[in-house]
């Protein structure tokens, strides 16, 4: 039985691996072009710094969101469509498992966009339409927890699916991809309407497949900044991935997001801007909804010492 199903979990990651797109160069000097600046501003995402450390609230999200390319040399690009996020505590505070997907986008881009892509036949006069996006899915590890100026330490590990489509529009890449990272965090808390600091240092590695017999492996590394206080929690972060090809594959963002704080369901925006091989500006509105399994455990004890 068991080794059926090593079998079976062989076999899928075989496939997943093989996934491929229809570019099909051999020459590893020349660039696959498979890269952030020339695909859609969903197919390769600057992943999110994680805060470092992990808890017993589940939490899913819901957004709208916007992005609209830099103009030349990329050309325009509008993009909207709604993404979900999820955070599951996997029965214990020091795992969680999440899952994201932009769940479908409706695009619209004209000749100098597909011509900066190389796009071919009647894509290069520009075009439009919808499609679902690609899966992600990472467990996130809480190796050690903050002791005065001892720091957080988290380790994550992701899968991206192979499930977004229109490649011959530059949208998404037909290949599976996944990527690698630690974090350093630590905080500084207070007494009053500010009541914590928190910073955090991002490093490690990601991989996505590019065309038959290649990959691209990149270093992955960012930085961010959080406050939180009794009616809101703020968050800045910079990060990005820098591939070998050195074409395209280089993508840094800026990132800023304000959640406000509202019981269980907590309403917030936020912003994101390319500074490089990400052409794009992005804007997003939406509700998070936050149930702390540990405090409903607590409540539900002294509700029955009380009876």
């Amino acid at each position: 039985m068991r080794k059926s199903l090593l079998a079976v979990i062989l076999l899928s990651a075989v496939l997943t691996v093989r996934a491929q797109t229809p570019i099909a160069g051999s020459d590893l000097g020349i660039p696959s072009k498979v890269a952030p600046a020339y695909f859609g501003p969903n197919a390769f995402p600057v992943p999110l710094i994680p805060e470092g450390r992990t808890s017993l609230a589940l939490s899913a999200e819901l957004s709208a969101d916007l992005f609209s390319g830099l103009g030349k040399p990329w050309g325009e690009d509008l993009t909207v469509g709604p993404s979900f996020r999820l955070s599951l505590p996997l029965f214990t505070d020091r795992a969680t498992l999440n899952v994201w997907m932009p769940i479908v986008e409706w695009w619209q881009y004209g000749p100098e966009t597909a011509a900066y892509r190389r796009l071919q036949g009647d894509f290069l006069l520009g075009g439009k339409g919808h499609d679902s996006g690609d899966v992600y899915i990472s467990t996130d590890i809480h190796v050690l927890r903050a002791k005065g100026w001892r720091p957080d330490i988290l380790i994550r590990a992701c899968l991206k699916t192979a499930s977004g489509n229109s490649f011959n529009e530059a949208r998404y890449y037909d290949a599976a991809g996944y990527f690698f990272d630690a974090t350093i965090a630590n905080s500084l808390y207070f007494k009053g309407f500010v009541s914590e600091l928190r910073g955090a240092v991002s490093g490690g590695f990601l991989c996505w497949q590019t065309d038959n017999g290649r990959q691209n492996d990149a270093i992955q590394a960012g930085l961010m900044g959080m406050i939180d206080t009794r009616v809101f929690r703020f968050e800045a972060q910079c990060a990005g991935y820098f591939g070998w090809e050195k074409d395209g594959d280089m993508p840094v963002t800026v990132r800023a997001r304000l959640d406000f704080h509202a019981r269980d369901f907590q309403p917030f925006v936020s912003a994101v801007y390319g500074i490089h091989d990400y052409p794009f500006w992005g804007i997003s509105a939406g509700l998070r909804y936050r149930f702390d399994i540990a405090e409903f455990k607590r409540k539900k004890a002294e509700k029955s010492r009380n009876d």
